[in-house]
């Protein structure tokens, strides 16, 4: 099995996963691009029931990250999105879902996050992926980290255009506020950019709540080219 060529699941996979959890057995399909949804449920021990806030949502199904966390595993979150063209997709997909269209960029989420999550400042899963990777900075700094916990964050860096000031600045914020990256510089195949893997985004853990030894574990991987198959695969 060429688990470095492989880009989505397949039932094989379980079997050679580096963190297994209850429920994998049961997954038909993944949906995000480099396997960002395998790897907030590996980090979570297959959490069902979780809660997630989706900053640069775009279609409800392809390439999604939380997908998979919505129809299969129970979760419920919001989906924010600036692009009006993306609304039918959910309409049709994902009916169900809290599908926001609103500008990340301006948005007051310190009055918005209490009116969708209530009094629970613990969010299970943060997605941070807005074009230019600077916007995705921008918006970072607008969310009342000092009020609210995420266990497992995603952001998007877009290292490889050579722009490294969301993937810096974001590294000082995140660690300032007691996170651990544990996948920095992640690459994914983008022909369009380069025929060879290119970092494109960091995966972060909240040390709170994700167990140490997977944090451990992640820090002691040694690549030159870190992929996703990497992190959640023993290769």
């Amino acid at each position: 099995m060429d688990i470095l060529n492989t880009w989505k699941w397949h039932s094989g996979l379980t079997d050679v996963m580096r963190f297994p959890f209850d429920g994998a057995r049961g997954i038909v399909r993944n949906h995000s691009q480099a396997w960002q949804d395998l790897f907030v449920l590996s980090m979570l021990d297959g959490r069902t029931d979780g809660r997630f806030l989706e900053v640069g949502a775009n279609v409800a199904s392809a390439h999604s990250n939380t997908c998979l966390l919505d129809t299969h595993f129970g979760w419920k979150g919001i989906s924010l999105e600036f692009d009006p063209a993306c609304l039918q997709s959910w309409i049709e997909e994902r009916p169900g879902s809290e599908f926001v269209l609103a500008d990340a960029l301006t948005l007051d989420y310190a009055r918005a996050l209490p009116e969708w999550f209530g009094t629970e400042t613990r969010i299970d899963y943060l997605q941070l992926d807005i074009d230019p990777s600077f916007n995705t900075l921008q918006a970072l700094k607008r969310l009342p980290l000092d009020t609210y916990r995420f266990s497992v964050i995603t952001f998007e860096t877009d290292a490889y255009s050579g722009d490294f000031r969301a993937r810096d600045e974001s590294r000082q914020i995140l660690q300032r506020h007691g996170y651990q990256l544990v996948a920095p510089n992640l690459c994914v195949l983008y022909e369009l950019a380069s025929p060879e893997p290119i970092p494109f985004e960091d995966w972060w853990v909240d040390p709170q709540v994700v167990d140490p030894r997977k944090i451990d574990e992640l820090n002691s991987l040694r690549h030159n080219v870190l992929l996703p198959q990497n992190v959640l695969f023993r290769v």
